[in-house]
């Protein structure tokens, strides 16, 4: 089921979710699918693009991509396809850099500088 946020509040209780969801290999929930999350986060973004602002709302959809692609990496190379890697195993690491980049994403939102997602592979405005 798709859930698009309404406010920028349920927009990072959403991107938590997710987040929380993807890390602990808990897709699907009760109400959505690893996808529909995704699609949901980007949903809303869009939906809310006027009050986060067209530059803060282009680099959380550039960071929501890059953390996606992360998570879908990581859980690539897996045991097998949709269980999340044992820390230290193949992908594992992928997993971690998406966990950063989507804890950055909520502090994006919340207007304050992102803190998690290692330095050099930062490529957004701080």
């Amino acid at each position: 089921m798709l859930i698009i946020d309404q406010n920028l509040q349920e927009l990072r209780e959403s991107i938590v979710y997710l987040a929380t969801n993807c890390n602990g290999s808990d897709y699907p929930t009760e109400f959505q699918t690893y996808d529909e999350g995704w699609d949901s986060l980007e949903q809303s973004l869009d939906h809310l693009r006027s009050k986060l602002g067209d530059e803060r709302w282009a680099q959380l959809r550039e960071m929501m991509e890059q953390a996606k692609a992360h998570y879908d990496k990581g859980y690539a190379m897996g045991p097998k396809p949709g269980v999340r890697p044992a820390p230290g195993d193949a992908g594992s690491e992928d997993i971690k850099l998406g966990s950063w980049l989507m804890q950055d994403i909520e502090q994006v939102v919340k207007g304050n500088p992102p803190f998690s997602y290692p330095e050099k592979l930062y490529r957004w405005p701080r």
